[in-house]
């Protein structure tokens, strides 16, 4: 039912069921090939627009492996037709040697046509499976012919001040200031640890065509203190001449915000204020990419940026990078729409937007199969065609409501909707798209090596298959999870446990598909797993010493497997049917306790509970 999904939701909370749009192309051209070129593949897209008409996408050309560290050269296409075509590739950076080259960050000057790339590099050491960054520094070349020639400039020592430790530019273009007291300047984003244990983001700025650089504004905290760091920088000209920033966050868990900004009124030179979370902006950990569309001050009607970024909110790096869109801010980024345009619903990572001397919007973007990577993949399109396929993104969500305001609510997919148990509520399945997430890996939500106990109603009528009903954390053999599940196929009740080094499951005698409410309940308890439903029989296996929960993000899956909607050909392991009253605490509760809990109780065991989804709502 995807096709479905805004009206279903729209008519659960009671809204008008908005108008079928025409989607945008999500792919013109392929301008970078994995495998092609002699390059194992591409990433780290930039892309400008020259004064001749020129369009330049830039690219790591990644030789080994897909790593960041190894021989990366930095390459380039031209189009001169908008992006329908592509020139022969070039090798800008790297092509006499085998250093890691990268995150090039192109400018353009209005007024001589020059194009200066800004970009890190260093070498490297090891294995391509096993590579050792070595030291990092910043260099320029620039090109006066519409990128046909490129020249070395001068080294960018001073732009690394002594005790940084890691320095990179973009990734991404910068930007030429059009208006105000500093009119002319270019400015290129970047961000850098130290040596210190501080990190940052900082604005590079030239004040001569590109000819010279100088470090401009700066902006770092301590990343042992600090909830956040900017990261992946990318900026754009507000009104008056002045710059927004907007940045990838470095806080995966614990925040639905990935997103920090900041501003600078004097060009470029210092922070307005320190960056902060950007909300709504609902992103997985990955650089966007910002864009002036229109500017009131020029003669348009409306001051518009647009962000491009994929925008199915999670914390992984690789897992949650989907769905690329274009969303927009008509306040100079103070605030950005919950809406926006979907480029492609599949596979999608770094991109970076451009404005073609058509008025048409440019994006140059990362997209492959079962990853995020591998390919850049260019389109275009109108505004018109921008703003006909406009849509809400932000999903809906439904409550926890535990004792203790942990806030571990649950993204709704697909349009799994409100249902009824009894005289309450409950969250109904179609099996084909729906099912809930939680997604902010908090610390209440790590289950660690201790004992445990999940309890959820469940109702189906399934006769094959599986049927995932809670999924915490990762899946596959060796990788730390839990997961309870119906299988009528088998004709039980499955649950298993894994701490990445030893296994235990264990299954009930029948899958209960008739159609009725059913409980659940797993605990892990003094060594032993145990499985019972409606408070029958107890089936147990011994439940191995460790810890269950990923060292870093995570994700818990209702209603699907972690893999959805990456499954293999052939498997489609969704919920179907209905749940309800879904509770995880930190501790094996007692028999009586489950009981209660069973009964509707809400005062079990509440200093230890982690969540409480009792569906009453989707907001």
């Amino acid at each position: 039912m995807s096709g479905l999904v805004l009206t279903l939701t729209a008519t659960a909370l009671g809204a008008p069921a908005p108008p079928v749009a025409a989607a945008v192309p999500a792919a013109v051209t392929t301008p970078f090939k994995a495998g092609g070129e002699g390059y194992r593949c591409f990433r780290i897209p930039a892309l400008v627009t020259t004064p001749s008409g020129a369009l330049l996408a830039f690219a790591e050309g990644r030789v080994a492996t897909c790593s960041d560290i190894g021989h990366n050269d930095i390459v380039m296409r031209k189009s001169t037709d908008g992006g329908r075509s592509w020139g022969p590739l070039k090798v800008v950076v790297g092509s006499a040697d085998e250093d890691a080259h990268g995150n090039p960050a192109p400018v353009v000057d209005a007024a001589t046509g020059r194009v200066s790339l800004l970009y890190a590099t260093g070498p490297w050491s090891g294995t391509p499976g096993e590579p050792v960054r070595g030291p990092r520094s910043l260099r320029v070349v620039h090109s006066v012919d519409d990128g046909a020639g490129w020249a070395e400039g001068a080294p960018l020592p001073h732009l690394k001040p002594a005790g940084r430790a890691w320095i990179a530019t973009g990734p991404g273009h910068g930007i030429q200031l059009a208006r105000g007291p500093h009119r002319g300047r270019l400015v290129v984003p970047g961000d850098y640890t130290t040596t210190g244990g501080r990190a940052g983001g900082q604005l590079y700025v030239s004040d001569d065509g590109g000819l010279t650089w100088s470090l401009g504004a700066q902006a770092e905290v301590d990343r042992a203190t600090a909830p956040a760091f900017p990261a992946e920088l990318s900026v754009a000209e507000t009104t008056g001449g002045g710059v927004y920033v907007n940045a990838r966050s470095s806080a995966r868990c614990g925040t639905e915000n990935h997103r920090m900004a900041t501003t600078s009124t004097d060009g470029g030179a210092t922070f307005d204020a320190p960056f902060s979370p950007v909300p709504g902006l609902d992103t997985p950990p990955v650089s966007g990419s910002l864009l002036r569309l229109h500017a009131k001050e020029l003669g348009a009607a409306q001051d518009r940026l647009l962000f491009s970024a994929p925008s199915r909110l999670g914390p992984h790096t690789l897992e949650d990078r989907r769905e690329l869109a274009i969303r927009s801010s008509y306040d100079e980024g103070r605030t950005w729409q919950t809406a926006g345009t979907v480029v492609t619903p599949g596979r999608s990572g770094y991109s970076d937007l451009a404005l073609l001397p058509s008025g048409a919007i440019g994006v140059l973007y990362e997209s492959a199969g079962n990853i995020p990577h591998s390919d850049l993949v260019f389109t275009s399109f109108t505004e018109a065609q921008l703003d006909a396929s406009h849509r809400e993104l932000r999903l809906p969500r439904t409550s926890d409501t535990g004792p203790n305001g942990y806030g571990n609510h649950a993204l709704v997919h697909g349009g799994a909707q409100l249902g009824s148990r009894g005289s309450g509520r409950a969250m109904t399945f179609d099996g084909q798209d729906d099912y809930l997430r939680l997604v902010s890996c908090s610390d209440s939500l790590r289950l660690g090596a201790g004992d445990f106990t999940l309890t959820a109603w469940f109702r189906h009528t399934a006769t094959t298959g599986a049927l995932p009903i809670v999924w915490g954390y990762g899946m596959g053999s060796g990788v730390r999870q839990f997961w309870l599940r119906a299988e009528p196929g088998r004709g039980a009740i499955r649950a298993a446990i894994d701490t990445g080094t030893a296994y235990a499951e264990v299954r009930t005698t029948s899958s209960y598909n008739d159609g009725q409410w059913h409980h659940a309940v797993l605990r892990r308890q003094a060594g032993r797993l145990a499985l019972s439903v409606d408070g029958g029989q107890e089936f147990t296996a011994t439940a191995p010493a460790g810890d269950i929960t990923p060292p870093a993000e995570f994700s818990v899956h209702i209603g699907a497997r972690p893999d959805f909607p990456n499954q293999p050909a052939g498997v489609t392991e969704l919920f179907r049917g209905g749940l309800d009253d879904i509770r995880l605490f930190g501790r094996a509760l007692t028999a009586q306790e489950v009981s209660r809990v069973k009964g509707g109780a809400l005062d079990v065991a509440n200093e230890e509970e982690r969540v409480r989804l009792g569906f009453s709502s989707i907001w």
